[in-house]
């Protein structure tokens, strides 16, 4: 038994020789970077400069170096980490390095599935420097617990530089500092000694001001949105990343969504309201958004854009606006119609599904009326804005087709009589094919037994018998699919009938109905194709031209 260890351990360090590793560095510096307990020598450079000499001494090739700057260990949704993930997945590089554990995470449970299950199942060689491990070499049991604790202290000093990091910002955010990555469009942040502020950025305050003109104005949303689009000005993020005023081709365009929150941002009022979301890593929870009652709010912290007046003027003539609509009226809770006959059903004409809403007919008279309308129509140039049409319309228009359809038929019964004795016949014939078939089938399966005993009787020589085996078999395997193929035809025309029947059912059961349920509508209806205001195309699960057809015969 010795001898046989000491030759698998031979042969496993051949193997391992023969391996040519193609390493993954990867690196991470924490948002936590600028407190006072930051520990200096875990910079970007020391971590690479590390890896790189473990590689050079172990004669491992770097192919790529994946860096995540100020990301947290919490959890690996990282852009650099994915990255090197999929990396491996594709197989340019099957061995990663890394300074120590803490920079590959800190939360313990997922280090110890990625190091004992994820990497050795993509056959990764994993090494941390600084704790001397490395998969390809054997790891103990002392050494696995040692790996453990190392990532449960980890995990602990993450919870508890999560708390420091949370109290520190708090005390920044009473103070009126902006606590926040990315100031609010309109601003730009400078740093003082305490922390950040924020200053009125010149370069885009004309676009703020005008945003708010408009709306103060008595534009919607919607409308201000197309004004800043056809205006070509670039949208916040484009901004915020490039610089520029005005987008290019391509360029993201502004939507309601986005133009929403900014005029409800109390920031171009002079004030910060800091908090509004929150994520507490210590105690494992997830971000969410915070009561009102529970955010920061601070007055007259930097320069408003808007005068604090103007800004209430938008808050009320919004709130306004929202009461006024359907969506908010006592009438619409009251006529609400819970039942979406036509739900999964109606499309725009590129494949959109299109959601039913209400709305008032007029101004004047309060009358609630169903409709479809484009969900996703936000303001952007090229979009199609009267994308709809009344569930009225579509009732209307399937009572009509029906009573067309069946006009000319005097008796249900005597018309399904004549549709099932049809799929009969089809089936009658497609029967007589399948034994057809069979019977091909078996005279091939006796050509092979006759061609059998006349290779045993001498009869034929070996090469003769294996060429006439090939051929017949050959056709045995054509007719099998043919066959197979006869076999799902007959199948589908037996569903096709008894969908035909049922179909002629429904139909009758329809007829006269102003206003089919949702049953026969899903048992009639394929589906609606909307290509414009009031112009739709109904597709249904049967020919209604075959009924007339059938009926005239």
């Amino acid at each position: 038994m010795a001898r046989t260890s000491r030759r698998f351990e031979e042969k496993k360090e051949i193997t391992n020789n023969r391996t040519q590793y193609r390493a993954g560095i990867y690196t991470r510096l924490s948002n936590e970077r600028t407190e006072s307990w930051r520990d200096k020598s875990s910079s970007i450079e020391t971590q690479t400069l590390t890896c790189q000499e473990y590689a050079l001494k172990e004669n491992i090739q770097v192919v790529e170096v994946y860096t995540d700057y100020e990301y947290s260990g919490t959890n690996f949704n990282r852009p650099e980490f994915q990255n090197m993930m999929q990396a491996i997945r594709e197989r340019k590089i099957n061995c990663i390095i890394i300074k120590d554990l803490s920079r590959l995470g800190r939360e313990y449970l997922e280090m110890g599935r990625l190091i004992d299950k994820v990497f050795p199942f993509l056959g990764v060689r994993f090494i941390s420097v600084n704790d001397n491990l490395d998969t390809i070499k054997e790891m103990d049991s002392k050494k696995s617990f040692e790996v453990t604790i190392k990532n449960i202290i980890n995990d602990m000093y993450a919870k508890d530089i999560s708390v420091k990091i949370k109290s520190t910002k708090i005390s920044r955010a009473k103070n009126g500092y902006f606590i926040g990555s990315v100031p609010p469009y309109g601003y730009k942040v400078i740093k003082e000694e305490g922390g950040q502020r924020l200053e009125v950025d010149e370069n885009v305050r004309f676009i703020v001001e005008e945003m708010f003109s408009l709306t103060l104005a008595g534009k919607s949303q919607l409308e201000v949105a197309k004004c800043l689009n056809e205006k070509r000005y670039a949208t916040p993020m484009t901004y915020y990343r490039t610089e520029r005023v005005f987008r290019k081709d391509g360029d993201p365009q502004w939507h309601v969504g986005s133009l929403a929150k900014m005029l409800t941002n109390q920031s171009y009022a002079g004030d910060m309201v800091q908090g509004i979301r929150s994520q507490f890593l210590a105690e494992g929870k997830a971000q969410k958004h915070t009561d009102k009652k529970d955010r920061i709010v601070v007055l007259n912290t930097h320069e408003p854009i808007i005068s604090r007046e103007d800004f209430e003027k938008v808050q009320i003539g919004r709130k306004k606006r929202h009461e006024e609509s359907v969506f908010s009226s006592k009438e619409h809770n009251i006529k609400r119609e819970p039942e979406n006959r036509f739900l999964g059903l109606v499309f725009s004409y590129n494949g959109e599904e299109l959601y039913r809403r209400y709305r008032f007919s007029s101004h004047k008279i309060r009358q609630l009326q169903y409709l479809y309308r484009n969900e996703r129509f936000n303001g952007s140039i090229g979009e199609k804005e009267s994308l709809f049409i009344l569930e009225a319309d579509l009732d209307k228009r399937i009572a009509t087709d029906i009573s067309k359809a069946i006009q000319s038929i005097t008796n249900k019964t005597s018309f399904s009589k004549r549709i099932r004795f049809k799929y009969d016949q089809v089936l009658k014939e497609g029967n007589s094919k399948l034994s057809e078939y069979d019977d091909l089938l078996q005279k091939e399966e006796v050509t092979l037994q006759k061609n059998y005993e006349k290779y045993s009787l001498g009869k034929i020589d070996r090469n003769t018998y294996l060429l006439e085996r090939d051929i017949t078999q050959g056709r045995i395997e054509t007719i099998e699919r043919e066959k197979q193929a006869q076999e799902i035809k007959i199948s589908n025309l037996k569903k096709d009938k008894r969908k035909a029947l049922r179909w002629i059912k429904d139909i009758f059961s329809a007829k006269g109905l102003e206003k089919l349920p949702a049953e026969l509508i899903a048992s009639l209806v394929e589906k609606v194709i909307v290509y414009a205001k009031h112009e739709f195309e109904v597709v249904y699960k049967f020919n209604m031209e075959s009924l007339k057809e059938e009926s005239n015969e």
